[in-house]
C-alpha cells in the first residue's frame, strides 16, 4: 500500500448528507441513518407510491436522541420511582403532592362524575297518557 491509501484508509470521512456524523465507504459515504433514508427515497421512487411517502423522511435532526423522563413529582420535582401517584390530569406526584389540592390541579372532577351519573343512570320517564293506545 502506498501512503496515500493508508491516509485514505484510516480516515474517516464526514457524512456525504452534512448531518455531522461519519460515513463508511459501504454505505456511499452516508452514515447508516442517512444511507436508510437514501435507500428508503429510492425504493419509493421505484415503487409508485404517494409524493408524501418520501416526504416523511426528515434528513435533518434525524440523529437526536430520545431521553426518557424519569419519573418526577411535578411540584416538587422529587424521584417518586414506580410507586408514583398519578393524577387524572396526567401528571405523576409523590406522596406528599398526591391529593389534587396539593398540586392545584386542572381536571374538572365535578363535570367528570356528571358525565358518568349521565352515562349509567339513563332517563326514565313514565307516560303522561296512562290510557295511550
Amino acid at each position: 500500500m502506498t501512503m496515500k491509501q493508508r491516509e485514505d484508509v484510516d480516515q474517516p470521512k464526514l457524512c456525504k448528507a452534512g448531518c455531522g456524523f461519519f460515513g463508511n465507504s459501504k454505505t456511499q459515504n452516508y452514515c447508516s441513518v442517512c444511507f436508510k433514508a437514501v435507500l428508503q427515497k429510492e425504493t419509493s421512487k421505484q415503487t409508485v407510491i404517494s409524493v408524501n411517502v418520501v416526504d416523511t423522511i426528515p434528513l435533518e435532526n434525524h440523529h437526536s436522541v430520545e431521553v426518557k423522563t424519569k419519573n418526577r413529582c411535578h411540584v416538587c420535582n422529587k424521584r417518586v420511582g414506580l410507586i408514583g401517584f398519578g393524577c387524572r390530569c396526567g401528571q405523576s406526584f409523590c406522596g406528599l403532592h398526591r391529593m389534587p389540592e396539593e398540586h392545584t390541579c386542572k381536571f374538572d372532577f365535578k363535570a367528570a362524575g356528571r358525565a358518568v351519573l349521565e352515562k349509567e343512570n339513563p332517563v326514565c320517564v313514565a307516560d303522561k297518557l296512562e290510557t295511550r293506545i
